[in-house]
């Protein structure tokens, strides 16, 4: 493994800068989206609100990381406490899969609420079962994978400039790529293309009764903030099984890192279409939508 410590940042100003706008946006759209479906109960708004929290869990460790790169130069490092990189860095993987998960939940939420609304109901009413099972599963995962490995002394002294020695095992990064990334994004696909093909047969949409355009947004916001923000860094640590001799590699790590963090920001663009897309006003033509696919189906068979 190379040593990270003579790894220069040819750029820390994108660093400081890029972590302060997901900072400051991050956490007056993710507080201004809480207030507005603070009083909302549906399965949706469940996954949402936790999607919130999880975002509100990374913004507050984010001044942590500006005043490390703020301060940071190849002649003085900046000394922080190893248990503070290590709550940082879990925190960050809790959001990061977190997230995913969260967003696999809501895609397939909205599928189960337009394309099988009465026999789904039971199962979309676990939904805060659901999120106590993410938590779970995703908080001793990661505890797993950064407190149960052994941090090197180079690390603890470098922190954030460095990557953390997990990235390169082949263990966990099996796990990340394929119970972490592929099989949410498998979710997000079967069910977005599940809910397109209910809309494309649908009467309601025919007759302008439900909009269309706002569905497709929807999925495509959905499936772009998943891939722009989480497709690099798992892109990264699969490099790292094969070549993790180069501080380009090491850079290419901490540029996708603050590619997972812009998630914190743009989630809420996935709130907005979400919700706005499914409003209770629309109720009834969402059944009606649910009814012409099955009847679609039905005729089919």
């Amino acid at each position: 493994m190379s040593n990270n410590s003579v790894c220069e940042v040819p750029n820390k100003g994108l660093y400081t800068s890029g972590y302060s706008i997901i900072l400051l946006l991050g956490l007056t759209l993710n507080v201004y989206a809480f207030v507005i479906l603070r009083k909302f109960q549906s399965p949706t708004s469940i996954y949402i609100k936790n999607l919130i929290f999880s975002d509100l869990l990374l913004i507050f460790t984010l001044p942590l990381r500006i005043y490390y790169y703020y301060n940071w130069s190849p002649r003085q490092q900046v000394t922080v406490p190893p248990w503070l990189c290590k709550a940082a860095g879990t925190i960050l993987l809790l959001n990061m899969y977190g997230s995913i998960f969260f967003l696999a939940c809501i895609s397939i939420d909205r599928c189960f609420a337009v394309c099988f609304p009465l026999s789904t109901r039971h199962v979309r009413q676990k939904a805060i079962w659901v999120c106590v099972f993410i938590w779970a599963l995703n908080l001793s995962s990661c505890l797993f994978t950064v407190v149960g490995v052994k941090l090197t002394e180079d690390w603890n002294n470098t922190c954030f400039h460095s990557h953390p020695p997990f990235v390169t095992l082949l263990g966990p990064t099996v796990g990340a790529l394929a119970l972490g990334f592929l099989v949410p994004l498998l979710i997000i696909a079967v069910s977005s293309c599940a809910l397109l093909r209910a809309i494309s047969h649908s009467q309601s949409v025919q007759e302008g009764m439900v909009n269309k355009g706002k569905i497709v947004h929807m999925l495509l916001v959905n499936l772009s903030v998943f891939l722009i923000c989480f497709l690099p860094y798992h892109i990264v640590i699969l490099l790292y099984q094969f070549w993790n001799q180069s501080c380009k590699l090491s850079e290419a790590y901490k540029i996708a890192l603050l590619m997972a963090c812009c998630n914190a920001m743009l989630d809420p663009i996935v709130y907005y279409f979400a919700t706005e897309t499914f409003r209770r006003k629309n109720a009834v033509e969402n059944v009606r939508l649910a009814r012409d696919s099955d009847a679609s189906t039905d005729r089919a068979k």
